[in-house]
């Protein structure tokens, strides 16, 4: 059975250790005591980011599904005894696009502590699919109507401390055959259920696996309307934030600033340019490693000479990496090394472990001025995201991440709805990772991105630098560039990067026009 159970959030200011209190609870009831799929409409907070983590792991764990939430700029709701502040809860964020997404729910569960004007539409969406409903109420409303539901007054006090009825609520549950009488044992996997969407999605990636026809599934699928995700996401950019910059103070002030820096540039340098590179594939050779101290090359091991250009033109490489990027972001790197697979299959790669991070880039590949910056763009982007602390390991593989870091932040923002089977595609085949980047085509820029959220973020992070900020959020992949400028340190960063850049550019020219190499 699919369970559409909305109901709002408070903190319990008489407890000593801030527990969350309020109708979502009755989801959690059915989750931790069914195998039923459980969704949840009701309002996280984006100011107790903290508090809306713990919250959504335990909504999980419970096996309730919250992808459908609506997020809003306020504080959660609190009671304290007979005072009610209703803060997240009062905003109305339920929409007819929303539910139109979760077309086959079997029953609606309803409290009444969330917005009057949500629970009136989610009743009558409810009403309009003759979809039973079961409302319990704390007597938060004056009145609505009862017609066709199954209503149950819990008290008349006006407060909602569903908390506190958990008992008579579980009894009705149980009676109706919705839960069980003891709580259900569920796999890691039945506790993050995908929604009715992704489900369509993975089916249609079997089909296209099946039919080994990863050229044509695009067409497939596109003249079928199964265009994979059409989830609506929200960014929330507070221009007037506060930045830590010497040159602009707020996020919106910083933004202007990079784009000025990005507008300059293009007067020496078109970043945005990547032209398409012919695929050799050859074996891997390496040609020199360097021990990085200080900043600085040393210790330079030859494995093999150098088949084209000179020693000193790729060291300028690493030159450019300390220019481009702040030295508190690489001070991890410990090595960098020269290594060619040929034109175009392997432009550079970062390996990061507990002995430090490892900077390699491809000799047959840096040619190309705006290919080269944006592949160190795209390799500093992995060095920031993927920091070897965030992991329980020695390696930075998925499997061993960290729960509360920036990439576990992402995969839970932007990964979460495809299902845990698509979130490392590297090691599946090329007609299943065509299949998949053709059924999410717009939550994407290019195919490569698709590979796994480390890579999402790293391409994402190359648009953030070297594009304008996206002004329509109507494509996930637009969503997530708009997302990094809800970071402060981000945006600074972005400045930072552009404008460096952008002087070592105005020095390049200027020994061009006077004649220095």
């Amino acid at each position: 059975m699919k369970i559409l159970a909305a109901g709002g959030i408070y903190i319990d200011q008489k407890a000593g250790t801030v527990p969350f209190i309020g109708g979502h609870e009755v989801a959690k009831l059915i989750g931790s005591h069914s195998r039923h799929t459980v969704h949840l409409h009701t309002n996280f907070s984006t100011e107790a980011t903290q508090q809306t983590k713990v919250l959504k792991r335990s909504l999980r764990t419970y096996g309730v599904d919250p992808r459908i939430a609506g997020r809003v700029s306020a504080s959660y709701g609190t009671i304290d005894g007979d005072t009610v502040v209703p803060g997240s809860n009062v905003f109305e964020t339920a929409s007819s696009n929303r539910l139109d997404k979760l077309q086959d729910i079997d029953l609606l569960v309803l409290t009444t502590d969330i917005s009057e004007r949500d629970f009136r539409l989610l009743l009558n969406h409810a009403r309009r699919g003759a979809v039973p409903v079961i409302v319990f109420t704390c007597s938060e409303y004056a009145s609505y109507s009862t017609t066709g539901i199954d209503n149950y007054v819990l008290t008349d006090s006006g407060v909602p401390e569903y908390h506190a009825h958990m008992k008579e609520i579980s009894e009705i549950l149980e009676a109706q055959g919705i839960i069980e009488s003891t709580p259900v044992a569920r796999t890691r996997r039945e506790s993050v259920r995908p929604p009715y969407h992704a489900v369509l999605r993975v089916l249609t990636q079997l089909v296209a696996i099946s039919a080994l026809l990863a050229l044509l599934t695009f067409g497939i699928l596109y003249a079928l309307g199964l265009t994979g995700n059409d989830e609506t996401y929200d960014t929330y950019i507070d221009p007037d934030q506060a930045v830590d910059h010497a040159d602009c103070s707020t996020i919106g002030e910083c933004r202007e600033l990079g784009d000025d820096h990005l507008e300059a540039l293009r007067t020496y340098i078109d970043i945005d340019d990547a032209p398409h590179l012919f695929v050799e594939n050859r074996t891997q050779t390496e040609y020199i490693t360097y021990t990085v101290r200080d900043f600085a090359l040393t210790d330079a091991e030859v494995h093999t000479p150098l088949p084209v250009g000179s020693e000193e033109e790729y060291a300028e490489i690493w030159d450019r990496i300390t220019t481009f990027f702040p030295n508190e972001y690489i001070d991890t790197i410990n090595r960098f090394e020269l290594f060619s697979d040929g034109e175009g299959s392997m432009l550079a790669f970062v390996d990061i472990t507990e002995a430090g991070v490892t900077f390699a880039m491809d000799i047959r590949d840096n040619q190309d001025r705006p290919s080269e910056y944006r592949t160190l763009i795209h390799e500093f982007a992995h060095v920031y995201s993927l920091p070897i602390e965030d992991f329980n390991h020695d390696d930075t593989e998925l499997e061993y991440l960290k729960e509360d870091t920036l990439m576990a932040d992402f995969i839970d923002r932007f990964w979460s709805q495809y299902g845990e089977a698509w979130i490392e595609n590297k090691y599946k085949s090329d007609p299943e990772r065509q299949a998949f980047y053709n059924n999410n085509v717009n939550d994407f820029f290019e195919p490569y991105q698709a590979t796994n959220p480390k890579e999402d973020f790293a391409i994402t992070f190359v648009e953030f630098v070297t594009s304008r900020m996206p002004e329509s959020g109507s494509q996930l992949k637009n969503v997530k560039v708009r997302s990094l400028y809800e970071d402060p340190e981000l945006v600074r960063l972005r400045v930072d990067i552009l404008s460096n850049i952008l002087e070592y550019e105005k020095e390049r020219a200027l020994n061009e026009a006077q004649g220095k190499s």
